[in-house]
């Protein structure tokens, strides 16, 4: 009897579980959310649903900072783009590191498919900046004197009506975007890499402003 008692219990409180299709479709699930909010989505829903537990999977891609979760129940997996810390689980908690959703899909692979090609930072649904060049590029430029190599700088994110750069005094590079990311900290962080790797620059604090020169984050790049 207390068996048969149990199993009534356990199907009680399993039938107010949501499940991941329920979910989605609640419009709880948006771009550009974090992981914690993300996990709030799923505070009701099944165990295996939850893509930030213990027993879930993920996948870090660092070389284009973009970190794959997925739930136990490989419902739905989710991609989330400006990574530098991804997802470490525990026993029994989950540290979600940081980042920001890009999109979610039905399958790995294609998950796997909407990743960047080339390490990009997404400043519109028409435009991105590209954040890699090749080696022989980078050399050459490195050659430049350092003021050519800030002009270069500059240039690297001059695309009208989408993006700005300048350096309004040495100690300081801005950069302007049309939609900034909302975590813009790590967008000045990926820009401080490519300013030294390619462009043999550093110096300066990198500051990521929208065109109304509305801050969104920075980095100290030395």
């Amino acid at each position: 009897m207390k068996k048969i008692l149990g199993i009534v219990v356990l199907g009680l409180l399993l039938s107010g579980c949501a499940t991941t299709e329920s979910i989605v479709s609640s419009g709880k699930i948006k771009k550009n959310i974090s992981k914690s909010q993300l996990s709030d989505a799923f505070l009701n829903s099944y165990p295996g649903e939850d893509p930030l537990l213990p027993g879930a999977g993920s996948e870090y891609h660092s070389e284009v900072s973009s970190e794959i979760i997925w739930g136990e129940s490989e419902k739905k997996y989710y991609v989330f783009r400006y990574v530098s810390e991804p997802v470490s689980c525990g026993v029994l908690l989950c540290k979600y590191g940081n980042g920001t959703l890009e999109s979610w899909h039905n399958t790995l692979d294609q998950a796997r498919a909407s990743l960047p090609k080339k390490e990009k930072i997404k400043t519109s649904n028409s435009a991105s900046q590209t954040l890699t060049t090749s080696s022989q590029s980078s050399t050459s430029t490195s050659n430049n004197s350092e003021a050519e190599r800030r002009k270069a700088l500059e240039k690297r994110w001059h695309d009208p009506g989408y993006t700005d750069a300048s350096f309004p005094q040495k100690e300081s590079f801005w950069i302007f975007l049309k939609s900034p990311p909302p975590n813009a900290d790590n967008y000045a962080e990926l820009a401080c890499k490519i300013a030294k790797s390619e462009f043999n620059l550093s110096g300066f604090t990198i500051t990521i402003w929208d065109f109304e020169k509305k801050e969104y984050g920075k980095a100290r790049c030395y």
